[in-house]
């Protein structure tokens, strides 16, 4: 009984045995067309193709359908039957349906070439692998199914592989090409592992999507981000390789990420960048040549560990963040190695918040602790700095510092009667910042070939006191919304611009050195209630330069030798210019749309156009100034009036001493009279020979002596 029951079996299986079914055009074979083959079928049946052209299909049983040689279908194939695999054959579509659609689980495609206007590869169906393929279409995959595989395939076009509303699917091994290379939506926990990828769009993308994989991948070439992870959580990113793009790795308002491992290099603005992300962690990755090795910007709480920046433009820069934490991070040979700045340059008490960030001394800049106080008092900083900041803190001194190549070298913010003495300051942006801050002091300090030397903005009562800048390519000391600043005893040189107060009140400048300068000297720029004194402006384009800047007090300042103007005083109101020298210059004095000055007791003398000159300017006061040896003229009033010029010596200038086209008095009256004249003679101090201004003016009453009226 039993020997028949084994019997029986073995018949029903040889009953049952899968078969196998040729298709050739000829007439060699089962079938002359895949359809027909597939219609002869039955599941698990294996439909082998000989090298021809043959029509899509739609493969509605589970068969193993492959070709042999040079076998291309013209036309889709829609596998709508389970456990399917279809190998080595070449597949095109002309239509707007995908090439293949897998609308049923568990198919394998295998080392086929597919091509379409449209799309290659469409899987609805769960857990289909796409083996070894190599795929040229505008939509390389698209996958809605979930568990779905594609591997070790070469993939070019648009965008190579999307993958919407799924989960758990794995695109390893692959070579993509594309300028999308695989866009990951509103899926979780699939994996991007092993991958070479080169474009100009984006590498990999997740968008809405969370418990991602992306790791072990090469991308290179022109991407404008490389991963660009968006409105995205606990994704991992770890250990690519992304080089040559616009950004390496990029957190747009993602969080809980981490992002571990990465080199980045070469990336034209980031190695790594983030955007109103917050609670990821940037841990281990190395960041080199790149615009910015990392790039905070709008975030917050993320945790910055153990990376290395080297060589990049910036090698940490935090913008407009807060509450961030770096721990033995290590900044080598940037052009910056730390930045932190408040969000779109603002200052003010909300801006303190930008700088509240939690920064030890474990990271490093070129081999020195990084130094970032917030919140302390009373305390002294040790000498070894790599970078100082100073935030909400009262009391700190400092002294002996040597710091190059940050952002800003020293950083003071909402500081409060911090002191900085005997420090060196080169390689930076800005050497010493005081943003915000009150009664601090930056005393017998340098900073070199730095953009800008020393700066205030929206600080008061601070002082920067024997102070030197040189080689700065933009300010050598800067002020914007001082107040009550002083400059005292400053040295500026070979800077663009050697002093310069934007919107500032109530400052002095005073025993300061600019020279060699390429723009101004000392410039003033809305500020008012300003005092200049004793300082000296030599060999700059302009010496001393005042634009709407009112109530402003120069005293004793000496202006010389500068290429254009020793004192320019434009659309100013109610300044006092007194015993100031002006030589050598090409104008020593010049006035322009200004109102109520007083310009006394000042030399102008061998400036190689005019002593004075001055245009649409009105009521003013011109006294006691001594104005000789000018080549063209020693005054010239340009379209002026109601200006009064008096006991001023005007003697040996070139083609005239004067010359006026206006309505104004060149005398005070007979009693205190007028000026000398060194091509009038006239008996008497004052005499009472009129002398004529070229132009239409007269001096009624000039005077016989120099200084006559003394």
């Amino acid at each position: 009984m039993k020997l028949f029951i084994v019997l029986f079996l073995m018949l029903l299986v040889s009953c049952c045995q899968a078969k196998t079914l040729i298709v050739d055009p000829g007439e060699s074979g089962d079938a002359k067309t895949l359809l027909a083959a597939i219609f002869l079928a039955g599941n698990g049946d294996t439909i082998q193709i000989q090298p021809g052209n043959y029509a899509g299909a739609i493969v509605d049983k589970s068969v193993n359908i492959s070709g042999r040689g040079a076998v291309i279908v013209e036309g889709s194939l829609a596998v709508t039957a389970p456990g399917c695999r279809i190998s080595d054959i070449t597949i095109k579509a002309s239509g707007k349906d995908a090439a293949v659609s897998l609308a049923t689980p568990n198919n394998q495609l295998a080392r086929c070439t597919v091509a379409g206007i449209a799309t290659a590869v469409k899987s609805t169906g769960e857990n289909n692998s796409i083996r070894d393929c190599r795929i040229d279409s505008p939509q390389g995959v698209e996958i809605f199914g979930a568990k779905n595989e594609v591997l070790g395939s070469i993939i070019s076009g648009g965008t190579a592989i999307r993958i919407n509303d799924t989960w758990e699917c794995m695109i390893s091994g692959c070579q993509i090409t594309a300028s999308q290379g695989v866009l990951i939506e509103d899926s979780r926990g699939n994996a991007v592992v092993n991958n070479t990828f080169s474009g100009n769009g984006f590498g990999v993308v997740l968008t809405r999507s969370h418990d991602n994989e992306v790791s072990h991948n090469n991308l290179s070439s022109g991407y404008v981000s490389g991963l660009d992870v968006i409105d995205s959580s606990r994704s991992n990113l770890t250990k690519n390789c992304i080089t040559g793009g616009k950004v390496g790795i990029s957190l747009r308002r993602s969080h809980s990420c981490n992002v571990s491992g990465n080199i980045c290099e070469k990336n034209e603005r980031a190695g790594i960048f983030a955007e109103g992300a917050y609670q990821n962690l940037l841990e281990s990755n190395f960041l080199s040549e790149n615009g910015n090795g990392i790039l905070l910007q709008g975030s917050l709480e993320n945790a910055l560990s153990s990376n290395q920046a080297y060589r990049n433009i910036y090698g940490i820069s935090l913008r407009g963040c807060t509450k961030n934490m770096l721990r033995g991070n290590i900044l080598r040979e940037n052009s910056y190695n730390l930045r932190i700045e408040s969000a779109s340059g603002r200052s003010g008490s909300s801006s303190h918040y930008f700088f509240v960030q939690d920064i030890d001394n474990s990271n490093l800049a070129d081999n020195k602790p990084i130094c970032y106080l917030v919140g302390k008092a009373n305390l002294s900083v040790p000498t070894d700095c790599g970078f100082l900041g100073l935030v909400s803190c009262k009391n700190i001194r400092a002294a002996n510092l040597t710091l190059k190549n940050s952002s800003t070298g020293v950083l003071l913010v909402n500081s409060t009667n911090c002191n900085i003495q005997n420090s060196s300051i080169s390689w930076a942006e800005t050497g010493f910042l005081l943003l915000d801050s009150l009664a601090c002091t930056i005393s017998r300090s340098r900073a070199m070939e730095c953009k800008t030397g020393f700066a205030a903005v929206a600080s008061s009562g601070c002082q920067f006191a024997h102070d030197m800048a040189r080689n700065c390519s933009a300010e050598g000391i800067r002020a914007d919304n001082a107040q009550g600043l002083g400059l005292l005893e400053c040295v500026v040189l070979s800077c663009k611009s050697g002093v310069a107060l934007h919107e500032s009140r109530r400052c002095r400048i005073q025993n300061c050195s600019t020279g060699k300068n390429q723009v101004d000297g000392v410039q003033l720029s809305k500020s008012h209630n300003c005092s200049l004194i004793g300082n000296a402006a030599f060999s700059n384009d302009r010496g001393i330069s005042l634009t709407s800047s009112n109530s402003c007090f120069l005293l004793a300042n000496n202006a010389s030798a500068n290429k254009i103007d020793g004192i320019s005083l434009q659309q100013l109101l109610d300044a006092d210019v007194r015993s100031n020298i002006a030589l050598r210059n090409g104008q020593g004095i010049f006035v322009q749309s200004s109102r109520r000055l007083s310009v006394r007791g000042n030399i102008l003398a061998e400036n190689s156009r005019f002593g004075l000159r001055m245009s649409s300017s009105k009521d003013s006061n011109i006294t006691e100034n001594n104005i000789y040896d000018n080549q063209i003229a020693g005054a010239n009033l340009v379209d002026c009036t109601g200006n009064l010029l008096y006991h001023n010596i005007f003697a040996k200038n070139g083609i005239q001493n004067a010359a006026d086209n206006g309505q104004n008095q060149w005398d005070a009256g007979p009693i205190a009279g007028g000026n000398f004249w060194s091509d009038h003679e006239v008996l008497g101090n004052p005499g009472d020979v009129p002398r004529q201004i070229p132009g239409g003016g007269v001096d009624r009453y000039p005077f016989h002596d120099p200084g006559g009226w003394q």
